[in-house]
């Protein structure tokens, strides 16, 4: 049992998350300890937050010492049960008044913010990525106002790519059709899928996949407009709902996201790879409603469809 972090206790464990699919068992991935005298949080403490594979309760952990060992091996402070990881990965260190992360020579590197690190100082809101792994790094201030800022934010939105998660999707889509019906206003929802991403994962590794999935869902957030919702609806699948917007004006960004993913070679730890992705186009009329599951399942066998045709376009 690891020494140097703490659960905390209530009113930390009163949020409720929605399912945590893609999660990790929470019993093996950490090894705390329990705070056994009722201390509140004061301003001077940090905390550690796992928003990726989302485990935002179970996994906040406080730092108690000032250093902070992160790793596969049963012997560090916080074990993180995945073959990404290097026995000994990485340490967050109290260096003075400042708390820095460090990557102690692991395989596959430490990032903070996206950015490879040998060390670097941390600010409080960097998210540290070690392995598939990535923790919010919490400090100073409000550590219970920043905590539930977090969870929130991990509520809705996927921890790897930034974009809104399923759950959010689904909510908000089910409340699109009805206000476009109320407003004889047209509504479409695309499905997109990374051509051949399996390959991707099997000939380079997740860590390389991960970062694919990060820039993929950079470049199409770049390109959507400000009131369209993009979300990752799991795997390498993602959706995004264009409210008042009709096929033709559907298929036009969904060429522009085409081409954005296409035309530009990702920059990779592997080098720079060639991604391509496929699209699915379902529509609602002004006036019309339907369950958002019935449109997606549109929208899903027109993604199909644009596989079936030789992937890299769009179906609709």
């Amino acid at each position: 049992m690891q020494k140097n972090v703490a659960h905390l206790e209530p009113p930390f464990e009163q949020a409720s998350l929605p399912d945590r699919a893609g999660g990790c068992d929470g019993e093996t991935t950490m090894h705390r300890c329990f705070a056994t005298d009722g201390a509140r949080p004061s301003d001077k403490e940090v905390c550690l937050v796992q928003i990726y594979p989302a485990d935002v309760v179970d996994g906040m952990m406080l730092l108690e010492k000032d250093s902070l060992v992160l790793g596969r091996d049963a012997a560090c402070d916080l074990v993180l049960a995945d073959h990404s990881v290097s026995r000994q990965h990485a340490s967050i260190t109290l260096d003075r008044e400042f708390y820095y992360a460090e990557d102690l020579d692991s395989t596959n590197g430490t990032f903070v913010n996206g950015n490879l690190i040998r060390r670097c100082r941390l600010e409080s809101g960097d998210t540290v990525q070690v392995g598939t792994f990535i923790f919010k790094f919490l400090s100073a201030g409000s550590v219970e106002s920043q905590y539930h800022e977090t969870v929130y934010t991990a509520m809705t939105r996927d921890g790897l790519t930034g974009t809104m998660n399923k759950r959010y999707l689904l909510e908000s889509m089910q409340r699109e059709i009805a206000r476009c019906a109320r407003q004889n206003q047209p509504l479409s929802v695309v499905m997109i899928d990374i051509d051949h991403f399996k390959s991707v994962n099997d000939t380079y590794g997740h860590l390389v996949g991960d970062e694919v999935l990060r820039e993929f869902g950079r470049r199409l957030l770049s390109i959507c407009r400000e009131d369209s919702l993009l979300a990752r609806y799991g795997g390498e699948e993602f959706s995004l709902l264009l409210s008042s917007t009709d096929a033709v004006e559907a298929i036009e960004i969904c060429e522009r996201c085409r081409s954005e993913i296409a035309d530009t070679p990702f920059a990779t730890c592997a080098g720079p790879l060639t991604i391509t992705a496929s699209f699915g186009i379902g529509c609602l009329p002004g006036g019309e409603a339907l369950p958002g599951a019935e449109l997606i399942k549109i929208a899903d066998d027109r993604l199909y469809d644009a596989k079936r045709r030789g992937r890299n376009r769009v179906a609709s």
